[in-house]
């Protein structure tokens, strides 16, 4: 999940800023993750509520806000803001990669691997490609940066043309954003998950989380950012995903405690990898379909869900969360009978030349 979210994010983020630097704006990932996140707020006459980078650019091309604003939402205010500095961030890929390292040396020293440690490692690729694509994003934010606008919330919405006709029933109306015409923080849990789970899994009608209030007091923490078409995502979350199955792969030959345990784990890790490959050629197929369709499609909309999509996505979900409840608890079973040479530490001393 934080896989998905975090690259839904970077995608976000970075053609927010491709907006900013196509209209001679310096703007930074940093910039669009923090804005993104609620870090920026904008105060009215009469009122204030967060908004996200697409919302500041639609702001900026209305007039409403004026380069001078934008420079107080600098790189250096966001850092001395941010929780997590760049060494933090390294100490985290250090220490992920030791553990890989450790684990080279293992097989270089024909010291059994378990499925424990594979599974690890596994997850160890995933940690690592979400800490790469939220290297630029801040963390544990609590003071956010004001920008003042001279006018009301019916006055702002008034300028923004004929996107909304009425403006003073939209200052009145809104649900999820006052500026919800442009970005209006979809799809998120309550509304496009929720309503097919029990009822106590969700928020009540009315509650203050669904309320004008809640929504102005911060961004709910539900939302399911949507991908934007970006083939640099599209092609790192492929090899990404493929490592991923592939770990599992790698591991064909190590230890179980039955046969019977290691041939199904085979055949597991196998339709693992076979439903991540699955996956990418049902998203390359239907997008393949729908830009014949559609003659011509901007290289930035949103990506929609068809129902075709849908259907198969659904299919192929269904069938990778069975087998991955069994990836995941199969190496706990396992610990009941380890390979004698499982307990074994790694002679580093070993890898050192000796004259």
């Amino acid at each position: 999940m934080a896989q998905r979210n975090g690259s839904a994010q970077w995608s976000i983020a970075r053609r927010a800023k491709k907006q900013f630097q196509d209209d001679g704006i310096k703007w930074t990932m940093e910039q669009s993750f923090f804005a993104d996140m609620g870090g920026v707020r904008v105060k009215l006459e009469d009122d204030e509520f967060p908004v996200t980078s697409k919302h500041i650019y639609v702001l900026f091309k209305l007039g409403l806000i004026g380069p001078a604003q934008l420079d107080a939402i600098t790189p250096a205010a966001i850092e001395d803001r941010s929780k997590a500095d760049g060494v933090a961030k390294i100490f985290t890929i250090v220490q992920t990669s030791w553990f890989l390292l450790a684990c080279l040396a293992r097989l270089i020293q024909h010291i059994s691997i378990t499925s424990l440690e594979l599974s690890t490692i596994a997850f160890v690729v995933c940690t690592i490609g979400t800490n790469l694509m939220w290297w630029s994003k801040p963390k544990d934010v609590f003071v956010p940066i004001v920008l003042n606008i001279d006018c009301t919330l019916e006055g702002l919405l008034a300028v923004a043309g004929p996107q909304i006709p009425d403006a003073k029933s939209e200052a009145a109306n809104w649900k999820w954003s006052p500026l919800e015409k442009f970005d209006n923080l979809r799809p998120n849990f309550f509304v496009d998950v929720g309503q097919y789970l029990p009822h106590p899994f969700v928020p009540k009608e009315g509650s203050f989380e669904l309320s004008q209030l809640g929504q102005k007091a911060r961004f709910r923490n539900d939302r399911l950012p949507p991908y934007e078409r970006d083939w640099l995502l599209g092609h790192f979350l492929t090899v990404l995903s493929l490592l991923f199955g592939a770990v599992y792969i790698a591991g064909w030959n190590i230890s179980f405690p039955t046969h019977i345990e290691r041939i199904v784990w085979r055949i597991c890790t196998l339709m693992t990898l076979s439903l991540i490959v699955a996956f990418w050629a049902v998203d390359a197929a239907v997008e393949l379909h729908q830009r014949k369709k559609i003659k011509k499609v901007p290289g930035n909309e949103k990506v929609a869900l068809t129902p075709v999509k849908m259907v198969l996505y659904a299919i192929i979900s269904m069938m990778y969360v069975a087998i991955r409840l069994y990836i995941l608890i199969e190496p706990f079973v396992c610990l009941r009978s380890l390979p004698q040479d499982a307990f074994k530490t790694v002679e580093w001393s070993s890898f050192i030349p000796h004259f």
